[in-house]
């Protein structure tokens, strides 16, 4: 007898039309895709297709995916008879930040408690482990660190895969290479040399994006603006900030809807205030790319950043989604605030525009995990590529 109850919606799956269903595997193999890092993207969206061997840090911040295997002598040897049977056709390595592992504050970490130092040693040499797998398995490298060049001993990455993509990728991209895998000196004959060339063409361009729990923005209707302009300041880590912020202070004399938050806030708090906002100022920082780009878009606030220094991924367009200002121009801050304020009306269509673009492009882990599936599936080409 059929029951009159109707039946429960299904979760929706972004990459469905990315896959097949995949039958279910054993708990002690391998996905088709293996991520080698501190963290995962695929494996946190599809742990059935994607596997984590993990080889990063303790970060009590982001919980591992339920599916992950920590890197050790035995999860190697599985890993490389994976690779040599076929059974892996991608490796996504995903090099942590910090140190290298030899450096004397990586092995200082070693004897944290609680007491493990063989296994943190181990792990800290997941990732150089990589040069010794099979070459038969394509690599994707995803670096969201935030140096704009890419260290010495991941050389080995960069000759070895598909694709090289990198958060902090310079607009000149040959900086990436200088003074670590090539000299230092911007000579032409040895920018023109052929495997220097082959290491440029791989080098394609990734955003921070935005962390969030599920494949879509949670429904937000547009709030009430209280607050002309809000600034966190959070740490003064570059000059870019520092003198961004002598020039915000000096307007907030001027006018009472600038909000300047000396204290660092909490982050559902910095959303509230992100929100009041018709404004928010997001500069460079550590990296030119910044999780508040994205944060502020997506509660409807426009982001205030200065002028690119990076290749970017799927960007917010100045006047299009986000607000930009020349960092070196002083009084270019000022004006382009007040500028911004005398025109409400512009600022809603560029939040509306900012929170939907985010939404269709910038969500972490779900649309850089569908991303990398089409790249992977050759059903698209990876944007920003330079040819030969």
């Amino acid at each position: 007898m059929l029951s009159d109850r109707p039946e429960a919606p299904r979760a929706v799956d972004p990459l469905q039309p990315l896959r097949p269903a995949a039958p279910p595997r054993s708990p002690h193999a391998f996905g088709s895709i293996v991520e080698i890092g501190g963290n995962g993207l695929l494996s946190r969206v599809d742990p059935q297709t994607a596997t984590l061997v993990w080889a990063g840090r303790e970060d009590l911040s982001r919980p591992l995916p339920p599916n992950v295997r920590e890197f050790g002598p035995r999860t190697f040897w599985q890993l490389w008879r994976a690779c040599w049977r076929y059974e892996i056709d991608t490796l996504v390595v995903i090099p942590p930040g910090g140190d290298a592992p030899w450096h004397w504050r990586s092995l200082r970490s070693v004897f944290r408690r609680p007491f493990g130092p063989w296994r943190r040693l181990v792990r800290l040499f997941g990732v150089q482990a990589v040069r010794l797998l099979p070459r038969r398995v394509s690599t994707i490298v995803v670096d969201s660190g935030d140096q704009r060049t890419i260290a010495r001993r991941h050389r080995f990455l960069v000759d070895r895969c598909t694709w090289y993509f990198k958060r902090e990728l310079p607009i000149d991209r040959w900086q990436a290479l200088e003074g670590t895998l090539m000299p230092a000196r911007p000579d032409p004959d040895i920018r023109g040399r052929p495997h220097h060339r082959r290491r440029l063409e791989k080098l394609r361009p990734l955003a921070v994006g935005l962390l969030t729990d599920g494949p879509t923005l949670p429904p937000m209707e547009f709030p009430d603006k209280t607050v002309g302009l809000f600034v966190a300041i959070g740490s003064e880590s570059s000059t870019v900030r520092q003198a961004g912020l002598a020039e915000l202070r000096a307007l907030a004399e001027r006018r009472t809807d600038i909000v300047i938050a000396e204290e660092r806030l909490l982050h559902d708090a910095d959303l509230r205030g992100m929100a009041s906002a018709w404004l928010t100022w997001s500069p460079e920082g550590l990296g030119w790319d910044c999780a508040r780009h994205y944060e502020a878009a997506s509660v409807y606030s426009v982001p205030v950043i200065n002028q690119p220094t990076i290749v970017r991924f799927q960007p917010l367009v100045d006047g299009v989604h986000a607000l930009h200002y020349d960092a070196d121009v002083p009084g270019s801050l000022t004006r382009v605030v007040e500028a911004a304020l005398a025109d409400p009306e512009r600022l809603r269509r560029i939040a509306g525009a900012a929170r939907t673009h985010v939404a269709a492009h910038h969500l972490t882990p779900w649309q850089r995990a569908e991303q990398l599936l089409s790249y992977r599936s050759g059903l698209a080409e990876p944007p920003g590529g330079i040819a030969r």
